[in-house]
């Protein structure tokens, strides 16, 4: 009896307890109308008056403000792709190369974009290089590339760069398909093989634009993507499956005009490819018959001809300095080949100095070049010689024909 006595008084408390638990109200944060709320991106007000004055500072040159007014084309897949920002839980990867440059233009405070870099993506995380017109950085992993080409494009900062290998698609191209089949049925087709398509593109003739038998396939950069190039037969066909000629051209911004980079990763303001001004080549208000002007060399010929004379400098500087790396590549080649094949001859002969030496041994190991001529032989001594010579040739012939004269004389008298 005591014992559930003793149980039910426990069970009775517990209970209580329960309740004055539940009852308890749940607990309200202390409010300091004193201390304003920070917001998630900043913890802790500024320590000094520095700061506040470097925040406000103008740190680089920044696109015309009325840009945003105007009507802006449709960006492209690979620029929303480089923007994204992937989140992974999986450990940091050290990455054997790094990402691709980014140029800026325009910086006014190095100092000032240096501080905001680290608080960005971190102090071991970039390193920079000046040059004449502008501020090559370079990040250390993709991370912090798309970090800061996204924190550059919000701050409508001068800057170019280029795609990282993560995001650059696997192309090739297909050969022998008939130019009716739409692009459509072949990603399908592709993707019913387990294949990753991005886009599939057609080929069309440069100046007739008669649609051609090629087709240009960007896949996904997968292991199982490197197996198409074992397909013989797709839709019924034979086809042939290649990789891309690499063009011999400049690439050229379809943005700002410039060569060496790519519109979807060109920060630069736009310029229109026939007038040079600051709008996009589709809103040009000028008319066809208008005269043009690059916005190159300010020459009367729209950006992208060829004949351009920064197009030709930019083509010659490319031709040299691939011939100087040739030539380079070659003479470190062949100068190796030498010294391998033929090692050198350290070893030297050093007669003693009490004997005298020969000829032969003074000039040993080494090839003499004399330039004296060979003494011209005497047109006497080889005609004596030549007429001796003939002599023993026509002296048996002539003992022999006296010898047959006489025989025949000899049965005629008789």
């Amino acid at each position: 009896m005591d014992n559930r006595k003793q149980n039910n008084t426990n069970n009775n408390n517990k209970t209580k307890n329960a309740i004055v638990i539940k009852s308890k109200p749940p607990k309200k944060p202390a409010n300091n109308d004193n201390k304003r709320n920070l917001s998630s991106s900043s913890n802790s007000e500024p320590s000094s008056p520095n700061l506040l004055q470097h925040v406000s500072k103008k740190l680089f040159v920044t696109q015309n403000r009325f840009e945003l007014l105007k009507s802006t084309e449709p960006a492209d897949e690979i620029t929303e792709t480089i923007i994204e920002e992937k989140q992974s839980a999986d450990p940091v990867l050290t990455y054997s190369k790094p990402p691709p440059p980014i140029f800026m233009r325009g910086v006014l405070d190095f100092p000032g974009v240096c501080t905001e870099l680290i608080e960005l993506i971190g102090v071991d995380n970039f390193i920079c290089k000046s040059t004449a017109d502008h501020l090559k950085i370079q990040t250390s992993n993709p991370g912090a590339y798309r970090t800061l080409v996204q924190y550059l494009r919000n701050e409508h900062a001068e800057f170019h760069t280029f795609q990282l290998k993560e995001d650059k698609p696997m192309r090739i191209v297909i050969r022998n398909l008939h130019p009716s089949t739409s692009t459509e049925l072949i990603k399908s087709e592709l993707e019913h093989r387990l294949y990753e398509v991005r886009q599939v593109t057609q080929v069309i003739h440069r100046i007739s634009k008669i649609p051609l038998p090629l087709f240009f396939v960007d896949l996904e950069p997968t292991d199982h993507s490197n197996e198409i190039f074992k397909l013989e037969s797709l839709l019924h066909t034979k086809i042939k499956i290649e990789e891309p000629h690499k063009p011999k051209i400049i690439s050229q911004c379809h943005n700002c005009q410039a060569y060496g980079h790519t519109k979807a990763y060109c920060g630069y303001s736009t310029r229109c490819v026939r007038c040079g001004d600051d709008h996009s080549s589709s809103a040009c208000p000028n008319s066809r018959q208008d005269p043009m002007r690059c916005a190159l060399c300010t020459g009367n010929h729209p950006a992208n001809y060829r004949g351009c004379t920064v197009y030709k400098d930019l083509q010659q500087r490319k031709k040299t300095n691939l011939n100087n790396h040739k030539l380079h590549v070659n003479s470190s080649y062949k100068s190796n080949n030498v010294q391998d094949s033929h090692p050198r001859n350290t070893t030297s002969y050093n007669p003693p100095s009490d004997q005298s030496q020969t000829y032969a041994q003074a000039t040993q190991g080494q090839h003499v070049k004399s330039d004296i001529p060979p003494p011209t032989p005497d047109i006497n001594s080889l005609m004596s010689s030549f007429v001796s010579e003939l002599k023993t040739l026509i002296n048996p012939l002539i003992s022999l024909l006296t010898q047959v004269i006489s025989s025949l004389l000899a049965r005629k008298n008789e």
